[in-house]
């Protein structure tokens, strides 16, 4: 009778009409800062979500850390073997059931009306991608004020704005970093993130702007004026881990602005002659960099030079891998 029972409760949760939201935590050895973003989670304002926290085959107690979380709404994902960063947010969206997808990264969190303030965004169909700025919390304060504000670049904004005239401004600034925010202060569509081909594992440091990139030759961008998360900066962030490599992800990110058939000529254009400038930098960024990381840093120039000359899609490379 108890395994009927389970039987049937299993599959009762299997025809569950999926959530509206999937909020995302990847996580790796963060059992210091997990309880916060789950605390965060957990006290949205918006009620149709699920927490989906995929741990990375941690090495220290993020799985009990979560494991004393009876809420139903989360879901833990245990990965067999390290996916790597970009790996495991690309295991997040193949395993997330919502149609909207909230990223939070395990030492960061949301406040309280995060998500009731951007899922009506996608009400608009045209919109893909919805961000808002965060507040910064660090003990750099020269990082602070460097990254502090992140969407000026682009400016002005509007509720929703053209994803390629975003693309159009972000070359004009000169491509550099990234103007619309980590995942975290980001809320995407799933199936335009699938589409565009998810995250890339060779662009560490630019992964998060190279798909939003991406995505906006596709779609619109909501734009949210009100902090709705908040960013915790400390060292051993993956900015910190991947410092440096910003210059070769450059050339990833305007390869495939200059790839793509969405955007006019000039445009595209545009991009050429920042990448021909990246280019020339790229043996001066190799040799450079911490001999400990140089060999990495030169495999990701070659991987980068391959990529050239292949002809696979990256929605080809998603259904490979992720799908």
């Amino acid at each position: 009778m108890h395994d009927y029972a389970v039987a049937l409760a299993s599959r009762r949760a299997e025809f569950k009409p999926p959530p509206t939201v999937s909020v995302c935590i990847p996580v790796y050895n963060g059992a210091d800062s997990i309880g916060r973003s789950l605390d965060s989670v957990l006290a949205q304002t918006y009620a149709d979500f699920e927490c989906v926290v995929v741990d990375n085959n941690s090495t220290d107690a993020t799985i009990a850390q979560v494991q004393n979380y009876s809420d139903p709404r989360i879901r833990l994902v245990r990965n067999r073997t390290n996916l790597g960063m970009v790996g495991n947010h690309n295991r997040c969206v193949s395993v997330a059931r919502g149609r909207l997808i909230q990223f939070v990264h395990a030492d960061d969190w949301l406040l309280p009306n995060c998500l009731a303030t951007l899922v009506p965004a996608f009400d608009d169909a045209s919109v893909g991608l919805a961000f808002a700025p965060r507040q910064v919390l660090t003990p750099d304060e020269s990082w602070k004020a460097r990254y502090g504000r992140l969407e000026e670049p682009l400016r002005p904004l509007h509720p929703v704005n053209c994803g390629s005239e975003l693309i159009r401004r972000y070359v004009a600034a000169g491509a550099d970093g990234n103007p619309i925010g980590e995942p975290t202060s980001v809320m995407v569509r799933r199936e335009t993130l699938i589409t565009a081909g998810g995250f890339r594992p060779q662009v560490p440091q630019l992964q998060d702007i190279d798909a939003w990139l991406r995505m906006l030759t596709c779609c619109d961008a909501a734009f949210i004026e009100e902090e709705l998360t908040v960013r915790w900066h400390h060292a051993g962030t993956a900015t910190e881990t991947f410092g440096g490599t910003a210059a070769l992800d450059q050339m990833w990110v305007l390869h495939d602005l200059i790839r793509s058939k969405d955007l006019d000529m000039p445009l595209r254009a545009r991009a050429l002659r920042l990448w021909c400038k990246a280019l020339a930098r790229s043996p001066k960024t190799v040799l450079t960099t911490p001999r400990g990381q140089r060999v990495a840093r030169a495999k990701s120039f070659a991987a980068h030079t391959r990529h050239l000359c292949a002809r696979n899609t990256l929605a080809s490379e998603w259904d490979t891998h992720y799908a």
